[in-house]
């Protein structure tokens, strides 16, 4: 009897085992907020650009939950990206900060980022109910004549 007892909490040990795994697989890629990604490419004359060259967030939708950007570099070539007036949150020496967005991405590495949101709904209250437009761009490989990519938000 304490064989079959025995047996049986090894077998739902090992039940539990696999379920905690998968679902630990599985939280990453689902996410626990918006994700928008970017991926770098290199273009004629040195130059690079961030794609999609356009994102359109909408204040009613998502912004009700965490919003995530995450970066790909598959060139062989550093890239940043830089967006003037996005903030993103980061803890800093267990205290909570804002910081400009400007993350600098190592060739064939990812990088993510959580961006304040707080900013972005002030700036789209004070424009009521037009859109904001934020840059984006990488400064390093930027053409002059490059505006680069932007962000919309929108009602």
């Amino acid at each position: 009897m304490k064989e079959r007892e025995g047996s049986y909490a090894r077998t739902m040990g090992v039940w539990l085992g696999c379920v905690i795994a998968t679902g630990a697989m599985i939280w990453p890629s689902t996410g626990w907020g918006k994700e928008i990604a970017f991926v770098a490419h290199d273009v004629d004359n040195q130059q690079a650009v961030w794609l999609p060259g356009e994102i359109i967030l909408h204040r009613n939708t998502d912004f009700t939950e965490p919003l995530m950007f995450r970066f790909d570099n598959p060139t062989a070539r550093t890239h940043v990206f830089e967006a003037p007036g996005l903030l993103e949150s980061v803890e800093e020496n267990g205290v909570q900060i804002t910081r400009p967005v400007r993350i600098t991405i190592a060739p064939e590495m990812t990088e993510h980022i959580v961006i304040d949101r707080s900013q972005m709904t002030h700036d789209a209250i004070a424009g009521e109910k037009e859109t904001v437009t934020y840059q984006f761009y990488c400064p390093l490989h930027r053409a002059d004549n490059d505006a680069g990519g932007t962000i919309v938000v929108g009602p």
